[in-house]
């Protein structure tokens, strides 16, 4: 259909339209996405209301205004006194034939609709509907047919006026064949129309129709008007006025024919519509003929009798001829379709770049897509009618055995065990990984022999809708495995070599401790403090990477971390905290507090409740959070504060430095291991970059949530947002601590400090290496 409409084949379009109602969506939908501009060309060049509609509406109104009028002026002939014996035996016999048809079209009707019903397709509905429509219209044409025929035989005429001005002598006039020909015409065009705007909706089909069925109505009503009148000026306008309805009617019909000329069997329809203007023309004919005496009364009334029975009942039978071709040219083009999907589908697995196989209901191997044959060396000839379960190695086997059972199972709606112990019931797919076992062929995949699989299996359906075996798409995952067992191998190696390098730090620094405690070592304070400062900052670091190694694994594993709910005093945290920053060196022996910065401890006399957690863990993230703001303010202060949010239940503690800042790019990467701010001189400090990140891994340790707030030039605040509904207890306010002129005095008339240990796993450059004796 593509092809046809890029060499500009119109006709192609109404073909997707008709296939609309038939082609599965999945289908159907890309051909209309690249079709649509082009159908909504088709659908403006037919409007729903060519100039023929709007002559045909002019002349209704103009018939419904002038029959009322022409009764009123020339009145009505008298009533025809003599029955005639011989029309009532025809009517008869017509009756007989027009049953006869009738039952014939009931009968065709339930044949077609057995067979529709026997496709079992999505657009059997459809054809259905199509059929039983056409149908219902031609059985109310026999029907009236029958009707007016048992009334002319039961009544011996029924209503007869008389034509007293046929040439001739006078005519009998019988009402009831006109009350037929004004509902059995419009039929006719409704059936010879339906063709044409099969696929138009019928708010669309009535406003293309109606302006002619109206009209047909009306002109079989002004030739009644004509035959009865007893005025010559209104006999002739009428009989004028009725056969120009009849000429507006069918030229509206070749309108419709050449809008559509285009639709598949476009001339078998315009055949259809050509039979029924041909009808109409040979009634008109003989009605003209029977006006001027060319024919007797009799020969008129049997043309009408048996011309119902027979030429108008041969409609019908013209009708199923084009439906019957519209549907074996839908089916054929459904199979086409069908056939073209199928075979995409297949080129499809067959090029995908993924594991596609396919297996029986006995796990047998029906399908196998050369990437497959890539992976594992083996050809589809190799592999053929072989279980899947001899491929796979003996730790998948069981595995895959109860995936098989369990989709099957979920394809025909049985509930077994597994199923009812899983509670998978709902789902349609089961993905597992397999390892199957590679060829030795040269054209195996080198350098392993075994493949690591994630499929996933869904049921593979009969075209009856029957089960008929499992569908297995995946990705291969060997790779990955590989990298995910030198990942192990990392993790491993990083705890053992952080555990066996802390027990040699914290030798050196006891020794060194115990150094400058000697005489000896008095003259070499400043060279002592150095070493015992490097090893400080050396098991900080090791200390970091073991827990992020540690971290890591756990995550890995999938192991739940338990949640701390030991109570933890924020405000003595933050209070030992300043209190060992304040005498706390770096490793060049230097203050790291600056003179010209102020640390500041705003949680001294705040009451906040106790917080669930980890008392190592909490000091180590506030001391990581204050040292990180002491090296990089070069002047102003550094605050921790702290609020208790009510109606969150929850603790904010904040450390705000007025320090360089960060910026926007540096604040979404801060809080990554091993990342730090490349702005201006951060490389100047020590650190690789492991303390925020470990913050944050404290933070998620104790569900709660850490945040920055920055602008460069002005500073930075770090919010860390921990649980705590005072279910614990609450912090008992502690007195406040000594100004920081008094410390420092103090800190200048006593022997130069012996550099206090930080907090194990800390990333700072201060010298304190324990804070666990410090907090107790």
């Amino acid at each position: 259909l593509a092809r046809q409409l890029s060499k500009g084949r119109r006709g192609s379009l109404r073909r997707c339209t008709g296939l609309s109602r038939t082609f599965p969506p999945a289908i159907l939908r890309p051909i209309k996405a690249t079709m649509a501009p082009a159908l909504s060309e088709q659908q403006t060049s037919a409007p729903l209301t060519p100039w023929s509609s709007v002559v045909c509406s002019i002349y209704s109104a103009l018939a419904a205004i002038l029959i009322p009028l022409s009764l009123h002026y020339g009145g009505i002939a008298p009533r025809w006194g003599l029955p005639d014996p011989e029309e009532t035996w025809h009517a008869r016999s017509a009756m007989l034939l027009c049953m006869s048809a009738m039952m014939t079209e009931m009968l065709l009707l339930m044949s077609s609709s057995g067979d529709v019903m026997q496709m079992g397709w999505s657009g059997a509905s459809e054809l259905r509907s199509h059929r039983l429509g056409d149908s219902m219209l031609t059985l109310s044409s026999y029907s009236l047919k029958v009707s007016c025929g048992i009334f002319l035989w039961w009544s011996t005429g029924g209503i007869v006026h008389q034509d007293s001005m046929a040439y001739g002598g006078p005519r009998p006039v019988y009402t009831v064949r006109f009350l037929q020909w004004s509902l059995c015409v419009p039929l006719l065009i409704a059936l010879g129309n339906r063709p044409f705007l099969e696929t138009y909706s019928f708010r669309e089909k009535l406003t293309r129709c109606a302006p002619a069925l109206v009209a047909s109505f009306l002109y079989v009503w002004a030739a009644w008007v004509m035959e009865v009148s007893e005025s010559w000026g209104v006999r002739w306008f009428m009989m004028f006025f009725s056969f120009l309805g009849s000429f507006l009617v069918c030229a509206d019909q070749f309108v419709l024919c050449y809008h559509h000329r285009h639709d598949v069997l476009a001339k078998l329809k315009t055949g259809l519509v050509l039979y029924s203007v041909m009808t109409f023309a040979f009634y008109g004919l003989f009605f003209l003929l029977g006006r001027f005496g060319v024919i007797s009364s009799l020969v008129e009334q049997l043309f009408y009798t048996y011309g119902d029975a027979t030429l108008k009942v041969l409609q019908g039978p013209m009708l199923a001829m084009v439906r019957n071709r519209q549907d074996v040219d839908t089916v054929r083009r459904l199979w086409l379709a069908s056939t073209s999907a199928s075979l995409d589908l297949q080129n499809m697995i067959n090029g995908a770049k993924a594991p596609v196989f396919a297996l029986d209901l006995e796990g047998r191997i029906t399908q196998w897509n050369a990437n497959l044959h890539a992976l594992t060396g083996f050809s589809y000839d190799d592999v053929r009618g072989k279980l899947l379960t001899e491929l796979v190695v003996s730790a998948s086997k069981e595995t895959l055995e109860l995936t098989l059972r369990k989709t099957l199972a979920r394809a025909r709606g049985e509930t077994t065990e597994e199923i009812a112990r899983t509670g998978d019931a709902g789902s349609n797919s089961a993905l597992i990984e397999i390892s199957i076992v590679c060829a030795t062929a040269e054209d195996a995949k080198p350098g392993s022999t075994v493949r690591q699989l994630a499929m996933a299996f869904v049921p593979k359906s009969t075209p009856e809708g029957e089960v008929a075996g499992i569908m297995a798409i995946g990705q291969d995952l060997s790779e990955v495995a590989t990298l995910k067992l030198v990942q192990d191998q990392k993790t491993a190696l990083l705890a053992m070599l952080s555990h066996e390098i802390r027990s040699p730090l914290h030798g050196m620094m006891g020794l060194t401790t115990a150094l400058l405690d000697t005489e000896a070592g008095k003259g070499m304070n400043r060279q002592l403090g150095m070493i015992r400062g490097c090893a400080a900052r050396l098991l900080d670091l090791v200390t970091n990477v073991m827990d992020l190694a540690q971290h890591e694994k756990r995550k890995q594993a999938g192991c739940p971390i338990p949640r701390p709910s030991a109570p933890v005093n924020i405000g003595d945290i933050a209070d030992e905290v300043v209190l060992m920053l304040n005498a706390a060196v770096d490793k060049v022996n230097k203050p790291l507090v600056r003179p010209s910065v102020r640390l500041v401890n705003e949680i001294t006399g705040m009451k906040l409740p106790l917080i669930p957690g980890d008392p190592y863990k909490c000091t180590q993230m506030i001391y990581n959070l204050v040292t990180n703001a002491c090296k990089f303010t070069i002047t102003g202060s550094v605050t921790i504060s702290a609020k208790y949010v009510v109606e969150e239940h929850k603790v904010e503690v904040m450390v705000i430095d007025t320090g360089k800042g960060i910026s926007d790019e540096g604040q979404k990467r801060i809080f990554q291991p091993f990342t730090q701010e490349q702005n201006g001189d951060a490389r100047s400090f020590q650190g690789i970059g492991l303390g925020l990140a470990v913050c944050a891994e404290v933070a998620e340790l104790h569900d709660g949530v850490i945040r920055v707030e920055s602008e460069l030039g002005v500073g930075s605040t770090f919010i860390v947002s921990l649980f705590a509904d005072g279910s614990l207890g609450w912090c008992e306010p502690i007195a406040p601590e000594p100004p920081a002129a008094s410390v420092e005095a103090a800190a200048s008339a006593a022997e130069p400090p012996a550099a206090a240990a930080p907090p194990a796993g800390t990333c700072s450059s201060c010298t304190f290496a324990d804070v666990g004796s410090a907090v107790s």
